[in-house]
């Protein structure tokens, strides 16, 4: 039975060119962004570098907190993991000789080349994840923010006290070489957007969002939960691995205070800007604060406008981010895209849209539009499995 509360049928799911076009539309813009800022040069390329390493965590981000509808505080922790693997295979053996005197002697005789470290990195994220997935994943709410937030204060202790595997006295690993351009960050993060989209694809992640929809009816339907959502949990901590690991290769330097609460509220706030429901809310939110956050660097060092210099005084940046972002949740309390994946709208589609909403009819949409208004949350489960998309339900 696949019935909605209006009697019709649940909503089919949209053909393969419709979603290819979810696809097509966060990779086309990405693609474009970092075109403009390697050609408008200055400091945008390298500011470009650190935002693209960003994407690829937020994106990470969104496979698990997007499709579960858990807020997760403990992500960075993968991060620091995946930067701390990366680092500690690329330093050259000698200055980490002089940099982690009490380490294990494997670890400091040990170098490997980059591209090997990169996995290595991604493993490491991946594998911690699954380790701690089965402990975390059965909380929810309130409960399930302090559980992570716990594991992300507990990554930073260990990576800033034991010198077995870390410099003392909480100091920074150096020497970390840089050999990643922008078109290699670049190539990670569209593959991670592809990666985050094929997910969405699955049946445990069509699963998974509808458990969000109904946490209390999915049980109940045969559906397991806490192993759906452990699978999210695992390909989003791999994901933050490889993070972790571009951004210690672009940093340069990894010290654990980095990789801490305030980077956590960072690429939370990128996420929740542009809508945490939908990867296009990931890479419109990542965008979004980085073109700010760059333009309002810029106009801290002062910019020539005609006869007059403009100038942002010391620590306005931050006020004017935090000021944004208040505003779009007040006016959008979905994000930017309202939660919803990208899709080419006919204008057309609008005026009947805004038509139909006059009239207290519901919004009318062609079919296989992938913004089209789900129900699949109200009807059983199994029907969300077949393909019913439940991810454009407000939580």
């Amino acid at each position: 039975m696949n019935t909605d509360t209006s009697g019709g049928h649940a909503p089919a799911r949209p053909g393969l060119g419709a979603r290819l076009v979810t696809l097509a539309g966060p990779l086309v813009v990405v693609y474009i962004w970092i075109l403009l800022a390697s050609l408008m040069g200055g400091a945008l390329p390298v500011q470009a570098e650190y935002a693209l390493v960003n994407l690829v965590i937020v994106v990470g981000l969104q496979i698990f907190i997007g499709n579960s509808g858990v807020l997760s505080f403990g992500h960075v922790a993968f991060v620091a993991v995946g930067a701390w693997v990366f680092g500690l295979m690329v330093i050259d053996p000698v200055l980490k000789a002089n940099l982690l005197s009490n380490a294990f002697p494997v670890l400091i005789d040990t170098q490997l080349p980059l591209g090997t470290a990169v996995v290595l990195a991604l493993v490491g994220g991946g594998v911690f994840a699954a380790v701690v997935a089965p402990f975390l994943m059965r909380a929810n709410g309130l409960q399930a923010g302090i559980a992570t937030f716990a594991l992300l204060l507990m990554v930073g202790q260990v990576l800033t006290y034991w010198t077995k595997i870390a410099p003392p006295s909480g100091q920074s690993m150096v020497g970390i070489p840089n050999v990643l351009g922008l078109q290699q960050l670049l190539f990670f993060a569209l593959g991670t957007i592809a990666v985050s989209w094929l997910y969405q694809q699955t049946r445990s992640a069509r699963l998974l969002r509808a458990s969000r929809e109904s946490l209390i009816a999915a049980p109940a339907s045969g559906v397991n939960v806490t192993g759906h959502r452990i699978v999210a949990f695992v390909l989003s901590g791999a994901v933050a691995g490889l993070g972790g690991a571009l951004w210690a290769e672009t940093n340069r330097v990894v010290q654990a205070s980095q990789l801490g609460i305030g980077f956590t509220f960072t690429l939370i706030a990128m996420l929740v800007l542009g809508g945490r429901q939908s990867l296009w809310g990931a890479v419109v939110g990542t965008i979004t604060y980085s073109v700010l956050d760059s333009a309002l660097q810029l106009f801290q060092g002062g910019v020539v406008l005609g006869p007059v210099i403009v100038t942002v005084p010391e620590g306005a940046r931050l006020i004017v981010l935090g000021a944004v972002l208040v505003l779009v949740l007040l006016l959008r309390p979905e994000g930017i895209t309202g939660g919803r994946e990208f899709a080419l709208r006919r204008p057309w589609d609008r005026f009947a849209a805004r038509g139909s909403a006059r009239a207290g009819r519901p919004e009318s949409v062609p079919p296989g539009t992938p913004s089209a208004p789900d129900t699949a949350a109200d009807a059983p489960l199994e029907g969300a499995a077949r393909g019913g998309r439940t991810d454009d339900v407000p939580a």
